[in-house]
């Protein structure tokens, strides 16, 4: 049995990207056709949403009259709306930081822990996302939206000029044949369309030098059960330290949980490797297990936990970072999870992944076929390379202080004033066809990371002098205050920002 199909646009890869780049396509009136190679519901990363997703997510759903993607931008509105679709409440960022061989201690001045407020409120939260249910949501849309989609389907390409032909082969035997005009790869790590045109991958250029072991488990105590039962000061909390994207800093290495409602946690360690290094050679379980024996607190919080997925043992990548040499050509472009990546870090995947479909779909649609499409998507690429340098340059920093949190605190303040001055912008202005998320092309912004950079690795190279503000946080409270709308770099409040979140309301 073989099928015939001619589209204007073939998306390839329904992950959330993938379908929500179909979806917006065919709002526009292209025909479109979503093509998979696995299934949902299935096992993914990448959970944590953040103020810039949620703006474009509620900015997407008026423009292209899509209200389920205003639904899922706010945690109180997805309860009501799907509470079968798995999420969990993220009020902000919270930080606490360890010593090998010592129990975590909660101290009443905060010296040891980090808050950052985004959200005012659980209602206007932003979300952690259990992949397995959202992906599958959007290809429901897709579905429901009578966009074609075929998935356990292998895709090979036949030719690509002057449009592309691709050829589908199914289960059970079944093909389809698929001529299409452009061609979106929404494939990530797998990288379709890289690996198909021989494009060469620059991953090893970059700064961070990264990877990370991995699960969902069940069973895991809530950090804020272990802080009551030392007395701490927990009424000074902007926000419950669990319901947010919570990480504890290690020696070289962090912790990241990101808690669901239906008693699931997120939980990954991301470690420094060598700049020439691949995998550490112990396995996953072996380093899980040697992590815990090293962190006394981490070791009770995980007594009890068990691992649920994606299979019943702790999970390894490769190195984390990866990039490709070109990003799109005349009738052909990658997502931004497919383009490159750099670290779960600072959060940033589904933004960026948002953000770009968000970019691509406008410069399809004011420039298809006409004469400044290979120019605009110069610009798309350009502002994708824009992003993951600046998102190289400040969790490279990050690692390099991870171990030296009076370093980590004020280096941390870069990225949230570039998030804090995107998502005041956006609201102000709206969609802006060239802007880079996290003033990623502002060069003012750009020099002045690099040079907080500099003076950062000059101030690894001397011990602490034991100030709670030191010489390195009045050099970054000076640098950003250009960019210092959020009240970051304050001195008076120990740590915790109750007043940085935008009003979403």
């Amino acid at each position: 049995m073989s099928e015939k199909l001619s589209v204007d646009i073939a998306v390839i890869g329904a992950g959330f990207g993938g379908s929500l780049a179909a979806l917006l396509l065919h709002r526009i009136g292209f025909r479109v056709v979503l093509l998979e190679r696995g299934s949902h519901p299935r096992f993914a990363l990448g959970e944590s949403s953040t103020p810039t997703a949620d703006l474009v997510l509620r900015d997407l759903a008026r423009q292209y009259d899509l209200p389920f993607l205003g639904t899922i931008s706010r945690y109180g509105e997805w309860q009501q709306a799907f509470p079968d679709v798995v999420r969990g409440p993220k009020r902000g960022f919270s930080y606490f930081y360890h010593r090998p061989e010592e129990e975590f201690v909660s101290y009443a001045d905060h010296r040891n822990e980090l808050y950052v407020a985004a959200s005012q409120d659980e209602v206007h939260a932003d979300t952690h996302w259990l992949r397995s249910d959202v992906d599958t949501l959007f290809v429901r849309q897709v579905e429901s939206a009578g966009i074609p989609y075929f998935d356990h389907t292998q895709v090979t390409i036949q030719s690509d000029k002057p449009s592309w032909q691709l050829t589908g082969l199914r289960e059970g035997a079944s093909s389809i044949t698929i001529a299409a005009e452009f061609l979106i790869d929404a494939t990530g790590k797998a990288a379709f369309l890289p690996q198909t045109l021989g494009l060469t991958p620059i991953g090893d250029r970059m700064r961070t030098h990264s990877q990370a072991i991995f699960a969902h488990m069940e069973g895991v105590t809530p950090w804020e059960t272990l802080l009551n039962q030392q007395h701490g000061s927990l009424d000074d909390y902007p926000f419950p330290c669990d319901a947010a994207a919570l990480h504890h800093l290690l020696q070289d290495a962090w912790m990241w949980q990101l808690r669901f409602d239906n008693g699931v946690t997120s939980v990954g360690i991301a470690s420094s490797i060598p700049p020439h290094g691949n995998k550490r050679t112990s396995s996953a379980q072996q380093q899980w297990e040697t992590t815990l024996q090293r962190y006394p607190s981490l070791a009770q919080q995980f007594a009890t936990a068990r691992v649920v997925a994606p299979g019943n043992e702790v999970c390894q990548t490769s190195r984390l970072q990866r990039q490709w040499s070109r990003f799109c050509g005349d009738n052909w472009a990658l997502l931004p999870h497919t383009a490159g990546f750099v670290d779960p870090l600072y959060s940033s995947g589904i933004a960026q992944t948002v953000c770009g479909v968000e970019r691509l779909c406008s410069l399809l649609e004011r420039s298809w076929q006409r004469e400044d499409m290979p120019a605009r998507l110069q610009q798309y690429s350009q502002a994708m390379e824009a992003e993951l340098d600046l998102l190289d340059e400040l969790i490279s920093g990050s690692y390099a202080a991870m171990s030296r949190f009076d370093l980590f605190v004020p280096y941390s303040m870069l990225y949230f004033a570039a998030a804090t001055n995107y998502e005041t912008e956006r609201l102000a202005t709206g969609f802006q066809p060239n802007q880079a998320m996290l003033c990623a092309a502002d060069p003012a912004f750009r020099t002045m990371v690099s040079k907080v950079h500099q003076q950062l690795i000059q101030a690894l190279q001397t011990p602490p002098d034991g100030q709670r503000y030191g010489r390195f946080f009045q050099v970054v409270a000076e640098a950003i205050a250009p960019f210092n709308i959020a009240g970051l770099c304050d001195t008076t409040v120990n740590n915790l920002y109750r007043y940085t979140a935008v009003d979403k309301s």
